[in-house]
């Protein structure tokens, strides 16, 4: 019996081998493309070794040991392209191609099985299939952790957006409805108070300009948000803004404060914030729903638990309303309560008397 040299190899081998790798280099050549050129370079280069395979199984060619190596390269191919296409093409596109380049590694080995026995062949396919397995693996976990990233940046950038719709509505819609009321009182004192009028003018600039940092400010996070989606938001006021807030709010309606000007060092910076949108968003409403209101009460205490108590209560008969109401969202208290009941607090607002009140517990944590 005579046995082919090592070196023996023929069209069989190298043709299949040629192929794949080929379709692997025509990948990494098209990077930008590289999805669909792995499944289709798996799908055509995973035909090429099917058809070899037969030929191989049903002639038997006397091929040496150089044949197996090549064969080996090709399976590396194969295997490369089954990953390349689970990363990268879409699930139409790589579906085929993965499917066609693993059952080409699969069966590859009985081109140099020995045993013409099927539970061997079948062995044999069943143990090469744990190299497609694997690619599939490695391919799919790098796919799935790209899909969390982006999930996770969508997230991200969601919670920007809320955060920058709030703080439109909150301080925006603030400062827009004091020029409001600030323009109709200008309007009714023109005639016969005109130093007055030329007052409340100056209080709308003030106001107007205030409106335009805020809103400067938003678009300018809004321009960035893509960019940088991980990027810290602007600092949210808190209770260290509370005075200016009142003082602004002083102009039309006379505001009677009891801060705790202790609280700022203790109480954490999301309490704080919520705290300052609570008082800016009833503030904001008694300016919308109560332009009869002559006074308001804003407090803000610790308790005697740990917790802040925020409550802002105006004079304002409540079974009035304006006579020109003023455009507004009805969405302010519903946000705050969301957010309120994330930190465990509570919100309540109604009548008070001849007015109303806005009231909410806020825990405090551990401080």
């Amino acid at each position: 019996m005579t046995y082919p040299p090592d070196d023996a190899i023929g069209a069989l081998a190298i043709v299949p081998a040629l192929t794949a790798g080929g379709a692997v280099l025509t990948a990494v050549v098209g990077w930008r493309r590289r999805g669909v050129l792995s499944a289709r370079g798996g799908i055509a280069a995973g035909v090429v070794s099917l058809v070899a395979t037969a030929g191989m199984v049903t002639t038997r060619p006397d091929y040496g040991a150089l044949a197996g190596v090549v064969g080996l390269a090709e399976c590396a191919a194969l295997l490369l392209l089954v990953a390349a296409a689970t990363r990268w093409a879409t699930p139409r596109q790589a579906i085929p191609g993965v499917v066609v380049a693993a059952l080409a590694v699969a069966v590859c080995v009985l081109r140099f099985l020995p045993s013409d026995s099927l539970l061997d062949a079948v062995g044999a396919c069943a143990l090469w299939s744990i190299g497609p397995l694997a690619a599939v693996v490695v391919g799919g976990y790098a796919r799935l952790a790209e899909d969390r990233r982006i999930r996770s940046v969508a997230a991200a950038q969601h919670a920007q957006r809320v955060a920058l719709s709030r703080e439109l509505h909150d301080f925006v819609a603030h400062d827009v409805s004091g020029i409001v009321a600030l323009a109709q009182a200008a309007r009714f004192v023109a005639d016969t108070d005109p130093g007055r009028a030329l007052e409340a003018l100056a209080r709308i600039e003030a106001a107007g300009l205030q409106a335009l940092q805020t809103m400067d400010r938003t678009v300018h996070m809004l321009r960035h948000l893509s960019d940088q989606p991980d990027a810290p938001a602007a600092a949210t006021p808190g209770l260290a803004d509370l005075p200016a807030l009142l003082t602004r709010f002083n102009d039309t309606v006379r505001v009677d404060a009891d801060l705790d000007p202790d609280l700022v060092a203790v109480v954490p910076p999301e309490v704080g914030a919520t705290a300052f949108r609570l008082v800016t968003e009833a503030l904001t409403n008694v300016r919308r729903h109560a332009p009869t209101a002559t006074t308001v009460e804003a407090t803000v205490r610790r308790t005697s638990g740990s917790a802040l108590a925020v409550t802002v209560t105006n004079d304002g008969p409540a079974h009035r309303q304006p006579a020109r109401p003023m455009p507004g969202s009805a969405s302010g208290l519903a946000d705050l309560q969301e957010r309120i009941n994330l930190l465990g607090g509570s919100l309540s607002a109604g009548a008070y008397g001849d007015g109303w009140r806005v009231a909410a517990v806020l825990p405090l944590g551990s401080r």
